[in-house]
């Protein structure tokens, strides 16, 4: 029975609501509180409509507001062995008038529902010792706002008057000022943690819902094992079996495996209050993951090993009648002499048996993934596709996972082989394993057995000279283009909150934003039509033009940043107003850019005060108002002020004749910190006819050449700050890619040969990178394919442009086929989106300017006079 009609059965003249996620339950006459403390009711997929029936009756009678999961398929996602710590079996929320009510309701739920099954709730405090009922302190129906980072959140509201965030932690953190309504419970404190009185605990490995993992002393040996802990009623979906079973699954598995030295061996399984405990070798060294994660790929002969080696295992696991079904990079550890290990075996399952559907997309053979429950295929066949997945990982660092077509879908064999074409001529070892990665990951029948892989693998690798990377031809381009303008046409909804729909994967944000919301498709559907090759987009740009024009009167609170804030949404609207020719538009987005308020804590770009002096420039630019002038010199003062105070930054291995202001930077990248922040000051000196500020900026410039640290003829950086994080990050927002943007304008403006080098230096990490990362302008290939056009329309050298060309490729063949239409997917490499730091616009962008020429996006850098009003713009 689906459970909003048990509600309903019960709660006559009440309102319920449902969502997508829950369904609101409120009494006539409910007067809504801001926040208090709230209690939560526990269950499992499979309790959860004996849970509802016995806590309605008691809630009727108090006549208090709750909601609770629309559907157990709903409750089942959040009490996933990988679903949300902070809200796994939050089955029901309970909202008491009062304090008093609150004591009322806990006791009357707790004696309705006890003996059910439930997980513990762990941002919150048990009511009583195996309860189903907990409580913490939080928002009720208080409206979200907007915080420093542009998401929304819910805010507490102090005594005082002041707010701050309702923390929504994996444990009990109430506000200090909020006095529990329950007696805390005596619990010791402070001391070593010993489990099953022989494993002392020495560190968390990691933390997950289904429980943690732990490096602890087994005190009885002298020896470090590994603990693995299961939570009770986690993952139990609707059937009666949780992680508990599936983590003493797992020891029998590794009971037989471990012996033959491919897997770790079992030290011990034990129960501590209720939750199940896996003792375990642990193994020294590092995950795949990391192995092939280095500055540089991993060498053929190393390469050929390792499949050699992996394909050695897997064949012991299927003699010893298992199939792992979840080969992946990260479950397996490769010890100090290269030799890997089979990890985390909690999915493998009798050969030929019936099981229900587990693994990884990407990583597990999709036949086996899109099955039906307990019809899974459990053949050795499904084992070789996850080598031939991992083995790609390994060789390329290409993350094998598919946004899925709409019907007729195409074979994941077939994309994944086109993958595969694409990216193995400049890399020798994926060159010389493509034969075995295209035959394991082939469909059934065709996909190579082991003895089939362990056969080819006998014969020494060839190792091919390099060749140039697949540049995607201009007629896949314009595909790519049309395809995804059609789209943006065919989703945006002029009704909608958002105009286009948002991104699950991060917290609801500015709709109006460039990160997240329409202010970044807005630019890139301007850029399209400015091109003239494009007129279809006209009338979506007319669209979001108006829908931003309504938006931006709206009362709230308004944030500075060019990405996060409004400023990037002022300076796309100003700009997508003038090629319609609204000159009461563009009037409307300047006199609103100029309200943008600039009293402000962050000196970022993606937040802060260099974003907002980017748009203040570029506005100066294009109408020659001396506000914006003021306004943008405002803005470099006060990133001075904020760097130049600040009392901790990144490390500044400078000496006295440089200056130091930037030192204060939070990080050296150009989202966040030295490259962007130095990047806003150079063109602000130039504008403005500052040389104090350039001669910040070139300080900047030296300092980020001083940290780097060259591979070959790449050059990468740390994230900052400390110089003990790992190196080779190669991002727009951190990392080289966001670097080399701001080094190759400086070069421009100072002919520095040290800027241009590095610069150079880290188009070149861009080049190498482009297949393991995703798709996005902010942490993928978009973005860092825009530094490569940027030195090639700054340097005129041609392999820039070419290089280019084949990050475009990495997009072509990671494209899904929506409803007719090619569309390259957002950063999850899942879901398609419009949004433009994560989605699909700020492919659009780089697409449109590697094809029709044109200047970098929100970087005010043309060579044009500043403050000369629109007879000198564009």
């Amino acid at each position: 029975m689906a459970l909003p009609s048990i509600a309903q059965r019960v709660l006559r003249g009440w309102t319920l609501s449902q969502g997508e996620t829950w369904c609101s339950a409120t009494p006539p006459g409910h007067v809504p509180r801001r926040q208090g403390w709230k209690l939560h009711v526990s269950a499992t997929a499979a309790s959860a409509p004996r849970v509802l029936e016995r806590a309605l009756p008691v809630l009727a009678e108090h006549a208090c507001a709750f909601k609770f999961a629309v559907t157990t398929r709903v409750l089942a996602e959040l009490t996933a062995a990988r679903g949300p710590r902070a809200q796994s079996g939050k089955f029901l929320t309970v909202y008491p008038a009062d304090d008093e009510q609150l004591r009322e309701l806990a006791e009357g739920l707790h004696r309705a529902t006890l003996g059910l099954a439930g997980p513990v709730v762990l941002s919150d405090r048990r009511y009583q010792p195996g309860s189903l009922v907990s409580y913490r302190y939080g928002c009720f129906f208080a409206p979200p706002e907007l915080n420093d980072e542009g998401f929304y959140e819910g805010r507490l509201r102090a005594p005082d008057g002041s707010t701050e965030p309702d923390q929504r932690n994996a444990w009990f953190s109430p506000p200090p000022w909020a006095t529990p309504p329950f007696p805390a419970p005596v619990t010791a404190r402070g001391g070593p943690v010993l489990l099953a009185g022989r494993y002392l605990v020495r560190e968390a490995i990691r933390h997950a819902n289904r429980g943690g993992v732990y490096r602890a002393l087994d005190q009885s040996t002298g020896q470090d094992v590994l603990l693995k802990e299961a939570r009770p009623h986690i993952g139990s979906g609707h059937g009666d079996s949780d992680v508990r079973d599936w983590l003493r699954h797992e020891a029998e598995v590794l009971a037989r495996l471990g012996p033959r030295g491919i897997t770790p061996e079992v030290h011990e399984v034990f129960e501590a209050a209720g939750h199940v405990f896996l003792a375990e070798d642990l193994i020294e060294g590092t995950s795949l993951n990391e192995w092939s994660a280095g500055p540089e790929l991993p060498t053929v002969a190393a390469l050929w090993q390792l499949a050699r080696d992996l394909t050695r295992l897997l064949g012991e696991v299927h003699e010893a009648g298992y199939v792992v079904r979840d080969v992946k990079p990260s479950n397996v550890m490769m010890t100090p002499k290269d030799t890997p290990v089979l990890v985390d075996l909690e999915c493998t399952v009798p050969l030929g048996g019936k099981a229900y559907v587990g693994g990884t997309p990407g990583f597990t053979a999709p036949e086996h993934l899109s099955a039906p429950e307990g019809k899974a295929p459990l053949g050795p066949e499904v084992d070789c596709f996850s080598l031939g997945a991992t083995l790609l990982h390994a060789a390329s660092g290409i993350n094998p996972v598919l946004a899925q077509d709409s019907e007729p879908a195409r074979p994941d064999a077939d994309r994944l082989a086109a993958i595969v074409t694409a990216a193995a001529p400049d890399n020798p070892a994926l060159h010389a394993l493509a034969p075995l990665v295209l035959g394991l990951t082939a469909e059934v029948p065709a996909r190579w057995s082991l003895p089939e892989a362990a056969a080819w693998l006998a014969a020494e690798p060839q190792v091919h000279a390099t060749e140039p990377g697949v540049a995607l031809p201009a007629s896949a381009v314009r595909r790519l283009l049309d395809d995804g303008l059609a789209h943006l046409a065919r989703t945006a909804d002029p009704a909608a909150e958002h105009l286009w729909p948002r991104p699950r994967s991060v917290p609801p944000s500015d709709p109006c934003s460039v990160q997240l919301g329409a202010g970044g498709v807005l630019a890139v559907l301007d850029r399209a039509v400015r091109t003239g090759a494009y007129p279809q987009a006209e009338t979506t740009l007319r669209v979001a033009a108006d829908w931003l024009d309504e938006r931006l009167t709206r009362p709230g609170r308004v944030l500075p940043g060019l990405y996060f804030g409004r400023s990037g949404t002022a300076w796309a609207l100003y700009e997508a107003a003038r090629t319609l020719g609204d000159t009461a538009l563009a009037a409307r987005a300047a006199e609103y850019a100029l309200r943008i308020p600039l009293d402000w804590h962050n000196p970022d770009v993606c937040h802060g005060l260099s974003g907002a002096g980017f748009a203040q420039l570029h506005l100066w630019r294009r109408t020659g108002d001396q506000r914006f002038a003021a306004r943008a010199a405002e803005c470099a003062d006060r990133v001075l002020s904020l760097t130049g105070t600040a009392e901790r930054g990144v490390d500044w291995p400078l000496g006295p004749e440089h200056r130091g202001e930037l030192a204060g930077s939070a990080l050296y990248g150009f989202g966040h910190g030295v490259a962007g922040n130095a990047a806003f000051l150079l063109g602000a000196g130039i504008a403005l006819d500052r040389p104090d500020l350039v001669e910040v900026a070139t300080a900047g410039g030296h300092a980020l050449c001083a940290v780097a640290e060259p591979v070959g003829d790449a050059a990468r950086w740390p994230k900052g700050p400390g110089r003990t994080e790992r190196m080779g990050l190669n991002l727009w927002c951190n990392g080289g890619s966001g670097i080399g943007t701001f080094l190759i304008r400086l070069w421009r403006a100072t002919d520095e040969p040290l800027f241009l080098a590095h610069a150079e230096r880290a188009a070149r990490a861009v080049h190498d990178d482009r297949w393991r990362l995703g798709a996005s302008a902010c942490h993928g290939v978009a973005g860092n394919a825009q530094l490569l056009l940027d030195l090639a329309e700054i340097t005129g050298e041609r392999r820039y442009r070419d290089w280019a060309a084949e990050s475009a490729t990495c997009l072509w063949v990671r494209a899904a086929r929506r409803d007719g239409l090619l569309l390259v997917p957002d950063e999850t490499l899942r879901e398609v989106h419009a949004s433009y730091q994560i989605g699909l616009a700020g492919v659009l962008d780089f697409l449109l300017r590697l094809s029709h020429g044109g200047g970098r996006s929100w970087l005010p850098d043309t060579d044009e006079p500043w403050g000369g009003g629109d007879e000198h713009g564009e």
